[in-house]
């Protein structure tokens, strides 16, 4: 599939069977991942971590919801998160660790597209897990990691179809 065709497809999937994705699948959206260009090669400063888990999949959401005071879940019943976790320094240097993670979460995601998975980009409920010690102890991070997006997983009877793009939404400025 060409490239721009997926990106047209690529939408946020907020509902989801219940139905995990497929070993083959999960390796696929991985790769993907592992694709994903880093900030001076420091693949060191990256974690991944694959939560299948449903009792910790629903503290994490539980959680989500306390801290935003909001009704619902917050990771649509997703049946997996895969949480990208980095070093931060509490530097303006930060912003290239975020910004490696989230090219890592949009290579899994458009991969996720490519295989017809249902994908969401997930950032406030992670703020909410960084802001839980103890729900970040359970995901066993390296010393000095921190959790700071995600994306949610699983099938989905939603189709990804290919949308018209506004030209115009982004201010462009050539100089």
């Amino acid at each position: 599939m060409n490239v721009l065709n997926i990106i047209k497809k690529r939408k946020s999937i907020r509902s989801f069977t219940g139905e995990k994705i497929s070993e083959t699948e999960l390796q696929s959206i991985l790769i993907a991942a592992q694709a994903a260009p880093v900030g001076m090669g420091a693949y060191n400063n990256i974690t991944l971590t694959v939560i299948k888990n449903e009792e910790l999949l629903k503290k994490i959401d539980e959680n989500a919801a306390k801290t935003f005071n909001r009704e619902g879940h917050m990771l649509y019943g997703a049946p997996m998160l895969i949480v990208v976790s980095t070093k931060l320094a509490g530097s303006p240097m930060d912003n290239v660790a975020y910004s490696n993670a989230a090219t890592i979460v949009e290579n899994m995601v458009l991969e996720a597209v490519e295989l017809g998975v249902g994908a969401c980009h997930i950032w406030g409920t992670i703020i909410a897990l960084a802001g839980n010690a103890n729900l970040v102890k359970e995901l066993n991070l390296p010393e000095g990691f921190s959790p700071v997006c995600a994306v949610a997983l699983g099938k989905t009877i939603e189709v990804y179809e290919e949308r018209e793009i506004p030209t115009d939404r982004i201010t462009i400025t050539i100089i």
